[in-house]
């Protein structure tokens, strides 16, 4: 039996069978912007404007500060938080300043905490790529970790 369906199968006329349309891949995506939210808005745009230099975007919604980050992206500060946010180095937001060393006076300043990936206390690290780094916490809780490349590349 097993036979005279493969003898059947093989005997039936042949149909063409249309490929499926091709869809054209998307242009690849842009970033535009990251959104946070604070307890406190305007503390937590003055942290960003005052120890980073991110420029204030004027925005119409009361209840919003946005910060220009550079490169067509923004940081969006959304009002609302009323818990802390969980504490992940992992999750972070990256920035790269000019001057590392401008940073870290402004944070001690300021008596905030600054680390290195690890968590070590007041340790700037060098990464691969020559890219002198720290983590430190906005007022929110949300890790940043700020480089810059005056380092010397490691070899």
């Amino acid at each position: 039996m097993l036979a005279y369906t493969v003898l059947l199968i093989l005997a039936a006329p042949l149909q063409a069978v249309a490929a499926p349309p091709q869809a054209a891949a998307p242009a690849p995506a842009q970033a535009e912007h990251v959104a946070i939210q604070a307890s406190d808005i305007d503390r937590s745009a003055a942290f960003y404007h005052e120890a980073f230099g991110l420029r204030l975007i004027p925005t119409p919604l009361k209840n919003r500060r946005w910060l220009d980050l550079g490169h067509g992206m923004a940081l969006h500060i959304l009002d609302g938080r009323t818990a802390p946010k969980p504490s992940n180095r992992d999750e972070h937001l990256a920035l790269h300043v000019d001057d590392l060393a401008t940073v870290m006076a402004w944070l001690d300043a300021h008596h905030l905490a600054w680390t290195n990936f690890t968590g070590a206390p007041r340790k700037m690290q060098l990464r691969f790529d020559g890219v002198r780094q720290i983590y430190v916490q906005d007022p929110d809780g949300y890790w940043l970790e700020v480089g810059d490349s005056r380092g010397t590349p490691a070899g």
